[in-house]
């Protein structure tokens, strides 16, 4: 007989979401910008999306930002690449560099039983190379590609206000 936690976790299916830029290996560190139920991820983008997102000038550092609106819950934080192993969803599908959306998220379960109601009920998860980002929020929406992470976080800070 398996616990209720195990079969949960058996639920959880992991799918890339191949509308958000990878993430870029050894480069600038992830930030957040969040208010009480938006949250803005803002991370510089793999080379491998530059011309999918671009274009962009040689000397650019290009940087994404990532809306998540009605956010219920986020994080920041270990594991990173080097330990995603030991992250839960690994043996679900969880890959490095990449961004994820949770089907049938047993992080989503445990929140609905305490979290107010109007909030998000969708489990995201996006790799780093030093840490992990997550969030239950309604939706995800790639607000901007900028040349540089001084851009994405101006434009992160105002779409908190």
């Amino acid at each position: 007989m398996t616990s209720t936690l195990e079969s949960s976790r058996q639920e959880d299916q992991v799918l890339l979401l191949e509308s958000v830029p990878h993430p870029a290996a050894d480069a600038a560190e992830p930030f957040i910008v969040a208010s009480d139920r938006r949250v803005i991820l803002a991370y510089p983008i793999a080379e491998s999306d530059f011309e999918r997102f671009g274009p962009f000038n040689p000397d650019d550092d290009p940087f994404c930002a990532v809306l998540f609106p009605d956010a219920a819950f986020h994080r920041l934080g270990p594991p990173g690449e080097r330990d995603l192993r030991i992250h839960p969803l690994a043996s679900n599908g969880l890959a490095a560099y990449s961004a994820h959306e949770v089907i049938h998220s047993s992080l989503v379960d445990e929140l609905s039983s305490v979290s107010l109601p109007g909030l998000g009920k969708r489990h995201f998860v996006i790799t780093f190379m030093d840490s992990t980002f997550e969030c239950v929020a309604s939706d995800y929406t790639v607000v901007g590609v900028y040349g540089a992470a001084e851009i994405a976080s101006r434009e992160a800070f105002a779409l908190v206000r």
